[in-house]
């Protein structure tokens, strides 16, 4: 089977692996009462941040109506992996359950455990922002997607995802900020319009100090721009550029949305240079040249 037909797969891969609410409970999904102790959470889990009162409040539910869905795990040597329920699995670790319901699935391999945390997590709008960006990452490099077919499986615009990527070459501090609700996507968007990473940080901080607004950072890298705007003026003008070379530099740098460099060696050769700073972000420069 070939690639495409191995992820328009992936759907039907969900529904037989995470089974819905359903009065037959024969054959592979059997109900088994396992060992919270024996079972661990799945490693390639891409949801990072887990809402202490949230899960509280599905603990209070599981114990005044029991547990709906059981959780769905494969078996790992001699300890159990979650594929699906960690949220449940930590409700019954909050009321210090001794066993769980489960439905066992063994034949799972890592990359279909991979896909299928990531996938599900996505559809289901449990990540944030800075989640969703390592779980696109991580179906684009580790299960070999490209982004038309990213955009097709999740059902969301290739800017939309390209948007998300950028926000992994943020600063880790600026990255925590965001997955705290402390700056929105607005404001990471902005910030990545700043190239040098002690200016990004300082501004974010200057966010969260004083509340300030998308609109209000805007207006602040705008006034910025237009100094610095200026400062290159006089430094071209000192360099001799070529007015129409410094109209293509411009253009470019617009285009790419990162730094762009254009080096003569001689009246009629030269060279162009176009940053990138993860491996995502030269995926989405790769894809402007092709497109």
């Amino acid at each position: 089977m070939n690639k495409q037909g191995t992820r328009r797969a992936l759907g039907r891969g969900l529904s037989n692996l995470i089974p819905v609410q359903s009065e037959d409970h024969s054959g592979s999904d059997e109900i088994h009462y396992i060992d919270i102790s024996s079972i661990k959470t799945n490693p390639f889990q891409p949801r990072i941040d887990f809402d202490e009162k949230e899960i509280e409040g599905l603990a209070e539910s599981i114990e005044n109506q029991g547990l709906l869905q059981p959780v769905v795990v494969r078996q790992k040597e001699n300890h159990f992996e979650i594929i699906s329920g960690e949220r449940r699995f930590r409700a019954f670790c909050h009321l210090k359950k001794d066993k769980i319901p489960c439905i066992v699935k063994n034949k799972v391999t890592d990359r279909e455990m991979l896909e299928l945390a990531l996938v599900e997590n996505i559809q289901r709008e449990e990540l944030n922002e800075i989640e969703k960006a390592i779980a696109y990452q991580k179906l684009l490099l580790e299960c070999n997607y490209t982004h038309d077919e990213l955009s097709k499986q999740l059902g969301k615009s290739r800017t939309a995802i390209t948007n998300t990527l950028r926000l992994l070459n943020l600063p880790d501090a600026i990255q925590q900020m965001l997955r705290k609700d402390q700056i929105t996507m607005g404001h990471a968007r902005a910030l990545l319009a700043i190239e040098e990473e002690e200016k990004q940080i300082e501004l974010a901080k200057k966010i969260v100090e004083e509340q300030l607004s998308v609109r209000d950072v805007e207006k602040e890298l705008q006034g910025k721009k237009e100094e610095k705007k200026k400062k290159v003026t006089v430094e071209k003008k000192e360099q001799q550029i070529d007015p129409d070379m410094a109209g293509v530099l411009q253009r470019l740098t617009y285009k790419f949305g990162t730094p762009v460099s254009i080096k003569e060696s001689s009246t009629e050769k030269g060279k162009i240079e176009i940053e990138y700073f993860s491996k995502s972000d030269l995926v989405r420069l790769v894809d402007i040249l092709l497109k």
